[in-house]
Order: structure tokens, then sequence, then C-alpha cells
């Protein structure tokens, strides 16, 4: 008969402790620290945006940490745009029933959310983060190099602005994704010194 089942982690160790009434069993596994902390942020954009817009496909979360972190772009800027521009998907062209249009691409209509984002990072690339802008750059002028304006809205910056303070004040995001590159640069790091 089990008698206590205990689990805990450390570091880039989880343990798992197992006691019967005649015998102990520890079990440690080994966590990749990446990974752990992908699913942390992870579970950290869901609950923001389940916590705040409970019908949002529950696809997106995932998407966009995944987008974020593999382009390296700053997953709270994601999240703030998308925010302002269909509540993640459950008003306007981001809706199912429209174009999962997440981020306002304009005339766009997306067969899935994860083409959706793969466009939002294209163009984001091509147009936009360019010549050394940053996403912070962005939320101040967020123009081509050439001028042109993402939105009509006068305002635009300033709303992406707000929603993103709202974002990195009520959640882990900013800390966690910071903590992914910091792990991701020391594996880069010792996988090179392997080969």
């Amino acid at each position: 008969m089990i008698s206590n089942v205990s689990f805990s982690r450390n570091g880039n160790e989880q343990e798992m402790n197992l006691t019967t009434d005649s015998l102990t069993v520890n079990e440690v596994e080994k966590v990749n620290p990446i990974d752990s902390i992908k699913g942390e942020l992870i579970t950290e954009v869901e609950n923001y945006v389940f916590g705040n817009y409970p019908k949002t496909n529950k696809q997106i979360p995932a998407l966009i940490v995944e987008n974020g972190l593999e382009n390296e772009i700053d997953i709270m800027f994601m999240m703030a745009q998308t925010q302002i521009e269909t509540s993640f998907g459950t008003a306007g062209a981001g809706r199912e029933s429209s174009r999962r249009s997440l981020f306002g691409v304009a005339v766009k209509k997306y067969q899935t959310y994860e083409s959706a984002i793969e466009d939002y990072v294209r163009i984001l690339f091509k147009f936009y983060l360019t010549r050394g802008r940053t996403e912070q750059h962005l939320m101040k002028k967020y123009t081509t190099s050439g001028g042109a304006r993402y939105a009509g809205n006068p305002n635009y910056e300033v709303e992406l602005r707000n929603a993103y303070s709202s974002i990195k004040r009520n959640t882990k995001i900013s800390k966690l994704q910071e903590e992914y590159k910091e792990i991701s640069k020391s594996y880069d790091i010792e996988n090179v010194k392997r080969l």
C-alpha cells in the first residue's frame, strides 16, 4: 500500500519519492531547463489571456510563446498588439468565424491562427523591425522605415504601451523570457564546447 508520494523540483532536476509500507523508491529525472521555462511561459500567458478573454482559442497562447521565443520577439509586445487589435481573437477580424487575423493584418484571411502569427512575424521583420529598430521603438512610433503607419488610429502607440504595461505589471512573462534567453545562451555555449 502506498503511504506517501512527493514531488520536488530543484534546478534542472525533478525528484519523485514514493513510499510504501515496505519500500521507498526515489527517482530523479533531469529536466531540460529550457523546456521547463517555456512551459512556465505558456502557463503564464494562458493565465493572463484566459483570465481576461476566456473565449480565446486554446492554441493562441502557446503559438504566441513559441513564435516569440523562436524569433526572439518580445512576447508581451505580441500579446499587447493582439489584445488591442482583436482581444486575442475573440473580436473583429480575429474571430475564427471571420479572418483569424489576430494582429489586424488588413484584407488577409488565414486558415489557421498559426499561419496568422507566422505572417505577422514575417511582416514585422520585413517592414518594421528593420535598421536596428526594436519592439520598444515601435511602441513609440509604429511605422515602417519609410514612414507608413501600422494602424490608422493616431493613439495606437499609446494603447499599445498601455496594454504592454498592464501585461508586464500583472505577469512574470518579462522575467521568464529573460531567463529563457540566458539559459538558451548558456546551452548554446555548452553545445559549442562539446564540438
